[in-house]
């Protein structure tokens, strides 16, 4: 196994600068994997052997987690860190933020997600039908200072026309403190069972337009701004074509606001690199408060997700996000949506535009695929 201190130090030169070879002027990225520690099985190690990345993410607190590892008493953590080690590869750990949706689950019990879909609607759900399942799931919660049912979800003003239906989108307050001390303890724990060589963080954002009409939000915004939100009646980015003072202000304001937020968890951690998944495409990023230029000034770099199978959208995501931040700062993420053909198309662009690495959302993706990058880094090169 690697000597930790050796990988912390070469982990930070490949953050503080681009991966060039010198011999083609051409990136040599860095492959990432994602992977769920729930759904992990011994291919992973197979495929590892074969594929070698630099990093495997462990995602350990996803959105529809309600306990760390998803409450597994039986999944190794020490034992899988020690294997990737092993095999020279580094591991990074994938937690959540704002999101405590448990949308698959509340779906399997045949619930009405209307009604118990947020993480303080199941947990008063079961207190008051299945008290021996609200314990097994909630005295995580409670034992660590955090009632559930007190966990604020975040208000929302629907305009006709533009109503995004619950699931995944229920987020949590980030205003709420005693959520933000429960989240960066649950990553203390994580690591303290086995350390990681960096750290994840997605969900990092409002996920509609239309959200953040709480109380302490209001007031967050009005003491910093003198701007009322409850005023305002909010747009979609994407159909202002002449922009007011107040839409501005609305769109800056919530990119502030969870800056703000999301650095009081991310600062008791700087020992660590730190990525961000962020959903990519300018505009959209901006209409849910994810300013790009605002999210490098916490984390290392941004885990970008193309989601898309049209050359020139894929282009425009990649062109204008790095004319933001710098290419040297994106890993380009790839869903396994998409054909072998669109994957590999879209790689090509990242590297057009010498992306830092290439980021795929799960390891069991097309041999091709993984045969594809492992021939693009098949060239001598010096880090940077």
């Amino acid at each position: 196994m690697k000597n930790k201190a050796f990988i912390l130090f070469v982990i930070g030169i490949l953050i503080a600068s681009p991966i060039i070879i010198t011999d083609t002027e051409k990136s040599k990225p860095l492959i990432v994997w994602y992977t769920v520690a729930k759904y992990i099985g011994p291919d992973l190690f197979e495929k590892a052997e074969i594929y070698n990345p630099d990093i495997v993410i462990l995602s350990v607190f996803a959105e529809d987690d309600v306990l760390p590892l998803n409450g597994s008493k039986t999944f190794d953590l020490e034992g899988t860190v020690k294997k990737l080690h092993d095999m020279g590869i580094w591991v990074y750990y994938s937690f959540s933020l704002f999101s405590r949706s448990m949308y698959e689950e509340i779906k399997s019990t045949g619930l009405n997600v209307n009604d118990c879909v947020h993480v303080s609607d199941y947990s008063k759900y079961l207190r008051e039908t299945n008290p021996d399942e609200y314990h097994r799931l909630f005295d995580y919660y409670l034992e660590r200072g955090l009632d559930p049912e007190k966990i604020p979800k975040v208000e929302r003003k629907p305009i006709e026309g533009y109503y995004v239906p619950i699931g995944h989108k229920t987020m949590v307050d980030p205003l709420y403190m005693p959520y933000r001390d429960f989240i960066a303890d649950v990553i203390k724990e994580m690591i303290e069972k086995a350390e990681p060589d960096g750290l994840v963080f997605d969900h990092g954002r409002f996920f509609t337009f239309d959200e953040g009409y709480n109380q302490d939000i209001r007031k967050w915004i009005l003491d910093r701004t003198d701007f009322d939100i409850y005023n305002y009646t909010p747009k979609p980015i994407f159909q202002i074509t002449d922009w007011t003072e107040e839409d501005i202000l609305y769109y800056d304001t919530r990119a502030e606001l969870i800056k703000y937020a999301v650095s009081d968890i991310v600062s008791n951690f700087t020992q660590y690199p730190i990525f961000a998944t962020t959903i990519g495409m300018i505009e959209p990023a901006r209409t849910n408060g994810q300013y790009v230029e605002l999210q490098t000034e916490v984390f290392d770099s941004l885990l970008l997700m193309e989601y898309g199978d049209e050359d020139l959208a894929v282009e425009k995501n990649i062109k204008e996000t790095a004319e933001k931040i710098g290419s040297y700062k994106i890993i380009l993420g790839l869903s396994k949506a998409q054909e072998s053909e669109t994957h590999i198309r879209n790689i090509e662009l990242g590297l057009k535009y010498n992306v830092k690495g290439i980021y795929l959302l799960g390891y069991d993706f097309p041999e091709d695929v993984h045969e594809y990058l492992l021939n693009i880094r098949n060239i001598n090169y010096s880090k940077v």
